[in-house]
């Protein structure tokens, strides 16, 4: 299925999310929550609040991160927006609907995760969840709450 890019006049936005890591290392799943801001073109703002005070921001191609972090972070804010595009030279892009699965064509980034799943909101076009599968069988998922578009 080819992708079909969907342009939204959402220049901004704010949102809480509820964040689970599953992982084989763990007997329960990590648990974790925070507030995010997005500003058009490329300003993220990823805050956990819970269980401890962790902020990522990212400016442009500036930001408080690793390299590798800074990348995560970067296809973060572009998926969260519904920006398919920008991800396209990275990833196969296969959108059925409002769920969009991301599968990495670079080796580096084979090595971190086998896809992403993104659920949209019918609505907004902006993600309710994204489920990271990783490479090694982990689970990353994120649910996306209170969502205001500003």
């Amino acid at each position: 299925m080819f992708f079909t890019a969907i342009i939204l006049a959402v220049t901004s936005f704010s949102a809480h999310f509820a964040q689970e890591k599953h992982s084989s290392m763990f007997s329960t799943p990590q648990k974790s929550r925070g507030e995010l801001t997005y500003r058009a073109p490329d300003y993220l703002r990823w805050e956990y609040t819970s269980p401890q005070t962790i902020v990522w921001e990212l400016d442009g191609e500036q930001g408080n991160m690793s390299r590798q972090l800074k990348s995560l972070v970067m296809l973060i804010r572009q998926s969260i927006s519904g920006d398919f595009l920008a991800v396209e030279k990275d990833f196969e892009v296969i959108q059925d609907g409002n769920d969009v699965t991301l599968i990495p064509k670079k080796r580096e980034t084979k090595r971190l995760f086998t896809k992403i799943q993104i659920t949209l909101n019918s609505k907004t076009q902006i993600a309710d969840k994204v489920e990271m599968i990783e490479a090694n069988g982990d689970k990353t998922v994120i649910t996306f709450s209170d969502v205001s578009i500003l």
